[in-house]
């Protein structure tokens, strides 16, 4: 790991931190062995990892792409027999109100990831996915003429459809004191 006068606090070192830990949970296997177990992992799609770009990855001297680091994360966590999608913290007696699902290995390495890239420390980070727009309210349907207890439809403005007309507000700017029933 390098140190802080290479590589300063902020999202890189985050992200290289995280990757180092895995790194050293592995057993800190040689670069050509983990470079040899991105190439055996499926799908057969993904390519073999040369061991500069590890290197690279574990000091800091580049971020590459997902699929890059995930291969590299990936083959750590089978040296290490660990789960990726396994929870990245133990949950405790103190979270268990936390109704949210707990971070995963590899969806905290990804956040970090994404932080590198786009130069947020942790704090600055999104909290959440933006929400979906809510959908537009039901039309109410109008009144029908002559219906209702009066016989008379009431005004479609009128919020309590009463029959009666709405008056308009006083001159004064105030409104009528007059309750609506």
């Amino acid at each position: 790991m390098p140190g802080k006068d290479v590589l300063p606090p902020g999202p890189k070192r985050d992200f290289v931190s995280e990757l180092y830990v895995h790194y050293r949970e592995a057993g800190r296997p040689p670069l050509p062995e983990i470079a040899a177990r991105t190439g055996k992992q499926a799908p057969a799609a993904s390519r073999k990892v040369s061991r500069e770009t590890i290197r690279r990855l574990l000091t800091g001297t580049t971020t590459s792409q997902w699929a890059v680091v995930d291969a590299v994360f990936r083959a750590l966590c089978e040296m290490q027999g660990r789960d990726p999608d396994g929870r990245r913290w133990p949950e405790s007696e103190d979270d268990r109100w936390d109704d949210s699902p707990p971070a995963t290995c590899r969806e905290h390495l990804r956040r970090l990831w994404n932080n590198d890239i786009d130069g947020l420390d942790r704090d600055e980070e999104p909290s959440a996915p933006p929400a979906a727009p809510v959908p537009a309210a039901p039309e109410v349907p109008q009144p029908r003429k002559g219906g209702g207890w009066g016989g008379t439809a009431a005004p479609a403005d009128d919020p309590w459809a009463t029959g009666a007309p709405l008056k308009a507000p006083a001159q004064s700017g105030g409104y009528s004191d007059e309750p609506p029933f």
